[in-house]
């Protein structure tokens, strides 16, 4: 039995799209420090109540939100796909020589700290406030689910980025696999969040590493862009 929809098999038989999983998910690594300090408290979020002996109830509070968080990116990025396809139809852009563009100016703004100076979303403020209290009833880890499927939402330059990315694939599937690339290369730096590592990590070694890891990632997502260019014209992001 085929697991996969239409769209994702045809997402992932293109050479495009997996082009842009690749590139998404370097992003993601290469942003893990900037998620563990933005999202790591959101993340923890209910677990600091749990008593070390309740480990099973852990467990299953950090798997749901990161079940919650993979599904909502890849939800996301399906939806900004599908908008883009129609976007694609009037603009003829090859979207595999785009996205590593796209990847490397998102890692350099994340790296300046550029989002900050960027506005929230009109209106998600207001949803995240409706879903955050409607869900203050649920079980902790339903709730926890709803925690992870919310941060899609959340004001962030480097998720703005890989929207951007997941809007320039032009297909459903393609933004799919975008977003779940980001989701999943960002994920380990929050399950150390909820783990409870990285807190005595030095000032000094959070600049470098949140500043130098993006900047070198997106220099080599450059180099590979214009050297499989000059070689086929295809940039290659792997």
């Amino acid at each position: 039995m085929d697991l996969f929809s239409p769209d994702i098999r045809a997402a992932i038989d293109n050479p495009a799209a997996a082009v842009g999983f690749l590139a998404a998910a370097v992003v993601g690594i290469a942003g893990s420090l900037h998620c563990f300090l933005m999202c790591g408290p959101l993340a923890c979020s209910g677990l600091a109540t749990l008593r070390n002996e309740n480990r099973a109830e852990r467990r299953a509070r950090v798997a749901a939100y990161q079940g919650g968080r993979l599904a909502a990116y890849t939800a996301v990025g399906a939806l900004l796909g599908a908008l883009g396809g129609g976007i694609a139809s009037l603009v003829s852009i090859p979207v595999r020589q785009i996205l590593p563009w796209v990847m490397a100016a998102t890692l350099v703004a994340t790296a300046l700290e550029l989002g900050k100076k960027l506005p929230a979303i009109p209106g998600v403020g207001k949803i995240l406030g409706v879903v955050g209290r409607a869900s203050a009833g649920f079980p902790p880890v339903a709730r926890s689910a709803v925690i992870g499927a919310l941060t899609p939402l959340l004001p962030c330059g480097l998720l703005y980025g890989i929207s951007a990315a997941a809007l320039a694939t032009g297909s459903a599937g393609g933004g799919a696999l975008v977003m779940g690339g980001f989701a999943l290369g960002s994920g380990p730096a929050l399950l150390l969040a909820q783990a409870g590592m990285g807190r005595r990590l030095p000032n000094f070694a959070r600049v470098g590493l949140q500043r130098g890891v993006p900047l070198v990632a997106a220099a080599v997502l450059v180099y590979r862009a214009v050297q499989a260019g000059g070689a086929d014209g295809a940039p290659s992001c792997h």
